[in-house]
């Protein structure tokens, strides 16, 4: 049997009727295996103490050293403990403090697990192990509908004793062993870019995570690996950072909100056309709309912000204001931002020549009593008026050299909507693929269901636009060419 059957039966019969809890069991038995302290909180019979247990029971033959409520002196030969176990962990008991302080400072015993009644951002705080303990793990207080009924349908009793097959446990040689080779297993580029993005949401979120801390979740990412038979990581398996791990409700919702957008940040990245898609089919948009409505005359322009514009002066409230509106604009039907004379978009007038050399200005409604002078930086209202007609002045009609340069233009639009739906295209086959990648997943041990569902939607949702955009250009080539 290899060892990702053998630890998914482990897993099945260790989390067996731990209805909305299996995830927490993974988290837990994963941190025990590793080595790593981790805490449990939950109210009075929402099975945190089970867990515990069961997760202990994936050892075979080691010595657990377990407290309940009275705590005794603290033994001296703690180093002959695999496990500690504190079953209802009191932070204001000066032994328990103490005890579990020269566990995690000294790693007197491999691992320590806590259960606790205790809010894990009090108890751990007054016991000064904040920052060390790995995995702080908060049990919910209900059932899902689903899990109540079938709770009850079949009569099921959690605290039953769960026997798990002696050849199935893991023994000490061997998880000795295993950890040896997990050390050796490759942090891929995608988890690191992963674990950099969770890190800077950290940062903005004001949530101190310790060098160790860091070490310790680079280990369980790649136990995650290691347990999917795999010697190198992938973006699923550091999915359980963006859980409900960390000590405060505040930081959970924080970094639990911000998961989905960091992996969404590492699809961008992944595949970089989509970084501007949106931006640029409107650019190739407003491109092909030039082409098609361009002549041969020539107008009367000034070089600004390095686009040929139409110069208008417009007064408003007593103030004459220079717009600087760009000549590829005049003969079509879309409305623009001419520009100021900063060299800005300004957002308070929208133009449009309405197919012909006549620009129709109109201007945000608050501007004409405060100017736009005043109120350059400001958004632009929801409500325009009219304000004037403005020509183009007209200096050659026909003009050869005009028509010979439109002629190169169109050319070259052509050949850059060709090269774009190869680019798309291509990003298909990307995205194809990334999809066919993300899908051997599955059936991972350890996955985290509703991300990976996310990512492989989201991976769905960017392949569909790219689908869409490419018919979109190919309307616009057909364009084109009615204009020869």
């Amino acid at each position: 049997m290899d060892i990702k059957t053998r630890i998914s039966e482990l897993l099945r019969l260790l989390s067996k009727d731990l209805f909305d809890r299996e995830a927490i069991f993974e988290t837990t038995f994963l941190s025990l295996f590793t080595e790593q302290p981790v805490y449990i909180y939950g109210r009075s019979g929402s099975g945190k103490n089970i867990i515990a247990r069961r997760a202990i029971q994936m050892f075979r033959d080691i010595n657990v050293l377990s407290f309940a409520k009275r705590y005794q002196e603290i033994p001296k030969n703690l180093e002959n403990y695999q496990i500690v176990f504190f079953q209802g962990f009191d932070s204001k008991n000066p032994l328990c403090h103490n005890f579990v302080n020269i566990i995690i400072q000294e790693k007197a015993a491999r691992s320590l697990i806590m259960t606790s009644k205790e809010r894990p951002e009090a108890s751990l705080t007054d016991a000064g192990i904040a920052d060390q303990v790995l995995f702080i793990l908060t049990l919910p207080e209900t059932f899902s509908v689903e899990s109540l009924q079938k709770l009850l349908k079949e009569n099921v009793n959690i605290n039953n004793n769960i026997i798990v097959p002696a050849d199935l446990q893991i023994t000490k040689e061997e998880q000795i062993e295993w950890l040896n080779k997990i050390q050796k297993v490759e942090l891929s580029d995608d988890s690191l870019k992963m674990i950099a993005q969770i890190a800077g949401c950290c940062n903005e979120n004001q949530i101190y995570v310790s060098i160790q801390k860091w070490i310790a979740f680079s280990l369980i990412i790649k136990a995650i690996a290691f347990f999917n038979g795999r010697d190198q990581t992938n973006i699923t398996d550091t999915f359980f950072l963006g859980t409900p791990i960390w000590i405060r409700k505040v930081q959970n919702e924080s970094i639990t909100s911000c998961f989905k957008n960091s992996l969404s940040v590492w699809l961008h990245n992944k595949i970089p056309l989509l970084a501007n898609l949106d931006d640029s089919l409107v650019e190739l948009q407003q491109e092909v709309e030039h082409t098609i409505h361009a002549n041969g005359d020539v107008y009367e322009t000034i070089l600004f912000n390095n686009i040929e514009c139409i110069q208008y002066t417009i007064t408003i409230a007593g103030e004459s204001i220079p717009l600087y509106a760009p000549a590829n604009f005049i003969g079509t039907n879309q409305e623009f931002n001419p520009y100021n004379e900063l060299k800005q978009k300004e957002k308070r007038v929208i133009c449009n020549f309405m197919g012909d050399n006549v620009c129709r200005i109109s201007i945000d409604s608050s501007a004409k009593k405060t100017g736009l002078r005043a109120s350059t930086n400001a958004s632009a209202g929801k409500t325009f008026e009219p304000f004037a007609k403005l020509p183009a002045r007209v200096l050659r009609i026909n003009d050869e050299e005009k028509i010979k340069k439109n002629k190169v233009q169109l050319e070259e639009l052509k050949q850059k909507l060709i090269s774009t739906v190869e680019k798309n295209a291509s990003a298909m086959i990307e995205f194809k693929e990334l999809y066919k990648d993300v899908k051997t997943n599955k059936n991972n041990l350890f996955l985290n269901k509703d991300y990976f569902i996310f990512l492989q939607e989201a991976i769905q949702k960017q392949f569909t636009k790219i689908s869409e955009q490419i018919q979109v250009l190919k309307s616009l080539q057909e364009a084109l060419q009615k204009k020869q």
